[in-house]
């Protein structure tokens, strides 16, 4: 019985130190009154430096500032301060991961793989994986990519999702990876790559950027489904929860209608996005 009680009181024990240990992000916000949320700065229209206003500015970051605003009502707060921190894909991961960042509000795919070191509210977006190409470099079709070359950005879903549907095509391209996006469309631009690969709104968003609507092209061809989510550290269900329920209130109230129009006009969202937004917009 003695042994019983000494085993009972060691698992308290344990379970107590674990119960430390948890990140406990709400009281960390409410006490500070500032929440640290990580972006991308070139992931048009998702996530980017608006030059005229010098912040961050898109879609993802519209969603991020709704969910802010939730929880501000939620502590009581008079005012809650956003700290905005800049970093590419993996930097932002490592960001929230290492209690550096609270969440992250950019373009992230949601992997299982991923999952081992963060965890991710509700999906916010689906996106394909597309492939942006120079008109006049001869790629009409995938295939067309033999013997050429094609960037993306290191660290994404996209490099590994890119290579392995090149492999199982048995398209011998070579896959040319570069730090950020404005690099990978820079070597497009310049002719280094003949091909750029990405998801396909943001690659839309890349195509605007020529006035004369000549120089690139989009193929009809997709390679993958993204869907996009925002990185929590793991461990704090609670503040889950908290951006969770948030974005069920954007859904749920048909806000999101006007999000997504003012960053995506013309662009309608698909029936398959509709019903994502249906599904987690889920009552009290």
């Amino acid at each position: 019985m003695k042994k019983f009680l000494t085993l009972a009181m060691l698992a308290s024990f344990a379970v107590a130190a674990h119960a430390a240990d948890a990140p406990n992000t709400l009281a960390k916000i409410k006490s500070s009154k500032s929440i640290t949320l990580a972006y991308a700065q070139n992931a048009a229209p998702f996530s980017f430096d608006d030059t005229k206003t010098f912040s961050p500015a898109g879609f993802s970051i519209s969603l991020c500032e709704g969910i802010v605003a939730q929880i501000q009502r939620q502590l009581g707060l008079d005012a809650l301060k956003i700290n905005w921190v800049a970093g590419t894909t993996p930097e932002r991961l490592a960001m929230v991961a290492e209690g550096k960042a609270d969440m992250e509000c950019g373009v992230t795919t949601n992997t299982l793989k991923r999952q081992e070191k963060v965890d991710f509210s509700t999906v916010t977006f689906l996106q394909t994986g597309a492939l942006l190409v120079r008109a006049d470099g001869g790629v009409k079709k995938a295939a067309d990519l033999a013997g050429k070359k094609l960037s993306v950005v290191a660290g994404t879903t996209t490099e590994r999702r890119v290579t392995e549907a090149l492999a199982s095509a048995k398209i011998a391209a070579e896959v040319v990876p570069f730090k950020d996006r404005e690099d990978a469309f820079k070597a497009l631009e310049d002719g280094k790559v003949q091909a750029l690969a990405g998801d396909r709104i943001v690659l839309v968003g890349l195509v605007a950027r020529d006035s004369s609507r000549t120089r690139f092209a989009l193929l009809d061809q997709d390679f993958s489904l993204e869907p996009y989510a925002f990185a929590l550290r793991r461990g704090d269900p609670d503040f889950r929860l908290a951006v969770n329920r948030a974005l069920a209130v954007t859904y749920r109230s048909g806000a999101i209608a006007s999000v997504f129009d003012r960053w995506f006009a013309p662009f309608k969202p698909s029936d398959v996005l509709i019903a994502v937004y249906g599904l987690n917009s889920m009552e009290e």
